[in-house]
């Protein structure tokens, strides 16, 4: 597990390859208490949140992030993705 620290506090993120739409991709999950710790400035250009929001494909519930990365990919992202491998 990698960790994002944003104002001072670390917070737990991972790194899938997964299959979607007949490809291979790598995302990034997040817990939703980064989202909330950074608020609207997610959305404001040229912020840290901003940076960091883009770098993220979707967040999770906080207890989410420690399940097993097939159990994340098939239950707990926007769409059900096929897992291949964790990248560390």
């Amino acid at each position: 597990m990698n960790k994002i620290t944003f104002k001072g506090k670390e917070y737990p993120t991972r790194t899938f390859v997964v299959i979607c739409e007949d490809e291979k991709r790598e995302y990034t999950i997040a817990t939703e208490s980064l989202s909330d710790a950074m608020g609207d400035d997610k959305e404001k250009f040229g912020t840290e949140a901003n940076d960091i929001d883009n770098e993220i494909y979707f967040y999770v519930e906080d207890e989410v992030i420690e399940l097993g990365a097939d159990e994340i990919c098939n239950d707990h992202l926007d769409e059900p993705m096929e897992f291949v491998k964790e990248i560390r």
